[in-house]
């Protein structure tokens, strides 16, 4: 087994443990593999990370593979899991008039799956009780991820066919919200990821972020899709991207259809929200990437968490794997309104919620394909609920936050005291945020303006290449797709890496598809 770094193992005894609440502590368990050989290892890191009784382990014996039958997780998980929540008196269970079981009362409330625990149950026919109510093709199947599964646990439903609704749902599409979960509710997260270390990592930065603050920039990918089936998923994008600006956070907006494409410079990413490749790509799939310490990270696709432990499949895992603290994933293909609406995730954990909450309430529907990857306790923006405008500044990314704060989370109403600051200190991020806020509104003449004194101001080559790319795609968006063509030709003189030469060939390309064809002919 590998080593933790010897550079978080002192972390680990100098970070704060103060976010998770010791009520919130006391009411969590800790599940692990018994037949993995670091199951107990990390069950033991991550109750000492955050203050949990080692009593609240849980051991199993169970399958090391990611997928299993339903046989096998109700003979090793469902069932061990049910009779010990009554015999170490979770639960208070009484009976109905039919002699059911109903719990009346739990004291525990999250649920902690170590790295070993199997991931998801395959679909299987003929299940003894199974009412297959629903029309297909959702009422007819029985896959599900065991993290799902699990939430309900304490229904003891014999249906496992079709979905539940989550009753702490909040997004926009619930009419009817009930903040107090269920006592049979609980709220799994799952500490997992393609290496060990790299659970470890998660959870230790996740820890730093709580005490020091997420501080960088927030990312979304749009798809720009007018399909009355799929455009659900751009509206939740940006809603997320909506709520870190209100928050104070800036955030950059990638609209065209494909995903940020390789050789974009992604840099100090606090949040990412987007879709829709299957497996992780574009700049986060650089072997160099690092999101900041205790980013969330979520891509919307119908298997981005078929499996957690490939560096290179799907999203989840691999995002964990770059450095994020935070995700969510599909094991199954779960049908776009059945998926996790990010827009509410995001303003959920921005509201001060922690990582189980937020996602639980922005989770539609339960005993279905869904995940959460990430300490249930951690609190990304903890530090958010006692900073406010008046709050002195530590960084550019809180002085940032305290301007528009001051105006009521409207970063175009800050626009002047932004304009203000950016001159004063020669920082182009005050601009650059300002500039992708203009260009989401149609504000086009003011955004060109905002990226072009940005650039100006800016002293990071890698800064400047990206504002060249958004001044371009500003001009782009204002009808004058040659100009920005034209812009782009002059930056492959300045900026020459493979990447950023493949990029700005591909751009000119969308731009101006006729005088690069009449080139190549040329030549």
């Amino acid at each position: 087994m590998k080593r933790l770094p010897f550079l978080l193992i002192g972390a680990l005894a100098s970070v704060a443990l103060h976010a998770a609440t010791p009520e919130e502590c006391a009411s969590t368990v800790v599940v692990y593999n018994v037949n993995s050989p670091d199951g107990k290892g990390l069950a033991d890191f991550y109750c000492k990370a955050r203050g949990i009784d080692p009593s609240h382990q849980i051991p199993l014996l169970t399958s090391t593979n990611e997928e299993i039958t339903r046989s096998d997780y109700d003979l090793t998980l469902a069932g061990p899991l049910r009779d010990l929540f009554v015999s170490k008196g979770y639960w208070s269970v009484t009976r109905d008039m039919m002699n059911r079981p109903i719990i009346v009362a739990s004291s525990v409330r999250y649920v902690a799956l170590i790295r070993g625990i199997p991931l998801k149950i395959k679909e299987c026919g003929d299940y003894p009780g199974d009412a297959k109510i629903q029309p297909a093709p959702v009422g007819s199947c029985n896959a599900a991820s065991v993290d799902s599964e699990l939430s309900v646990l304490g229904l003891f439903t014999p249906q496992i066919s079709g979905v539940l609704n989550n009753p702490v749902c909040n997004n926009a599409a619930r009419s009817v919200f009930n903040p107090q979960p269920p006592p049979s509710l609980l709220f799994v997260g799952r500490l997992d990821a393609p290496t060990v270390d790299a659970v470890k990592t998660m959870v230790l930065n996740g820890i730093q972020a709580e005490k020091e603050g997420l501080w960088g920039w927030g990312y979304i990918d749009l798809r720009s899709i007018s399909d009355a089936g799929y455009v659900q998923g751009d509206r939740w994008i940006k809603s997320a991207g909506a709520a870190m600006r209100r928050y104070g956070i800036p955030v950059i907006t990638d609209d065209l259809p494909d995903t940020y494409q390789t050789g974009f410079p992604i840099t100090d990413a606090a949040a990412y929200y987007g879709w829709y490749a299957e497996s992780i790509d574009g700049p986060f799939a650089d072997p160099f990437f690092r999101f900041v310490p205790g980013a969330v990270a979520a891509h919307l696709h119908s298997f981005s968490a078929t499996t957690l432990h490939e560096p290179n499949k799907g999203w989840a895992g691999p995002l964990i794997l770059h450095g994020a603290s935070a995700s969510v994933g599909n094991v199954y293909e779960p049908f776009l309104a059945f998926t996790t609406d990010f827009g509410t995730m995001a303003s959920t954990l921005l509201s001060g919620a922690n990582l189980a909450e937020s996602y639980y309430a922005a989770q539609p529907v339960l005993s279905w394909m869904s995940i959460l990857v990430g300490d249930p306790l951690y609190r990304p923006y903890a530090c958010f609920v006692s900073e406010d405008s008046t709050s002195p500044s530590k960084s550019v990314w809180t002085d940032y936050r305290r301007i528009v704060l001051a105006h009521g989370g409207n970063v175009l109403d800050a626009a002047d005291d932004l304009k203000a600051r950016a001159e004063q200190g020669g920082q182009s991020l005050y601009l650059e945020a300002l500039g992708n806020a203009q260009m989401d509104e149609g504000k086009l003449t003011d955004a060109e303006a905002s990226f072009r004194r940005a650039s100006e101001l800016s002293k990071q080559q890698v800064v400047q290449f990206r504002l060249l790319l958004e001044t371009s795609r500003c001009l782009e968006k204002e009808g004058s797709a040659d100009k920005g063509a034209a812009l782009l030709r002059q930056g492959l003189i300045r900026f020459n890496s493979s990447a950023q030469r493949g990029l700005l060939l591909a751009w000119i390309s969308r731009l101006d598809p006729i005088k690069p064809a009449v080139e190549k002919s040329k030549s």
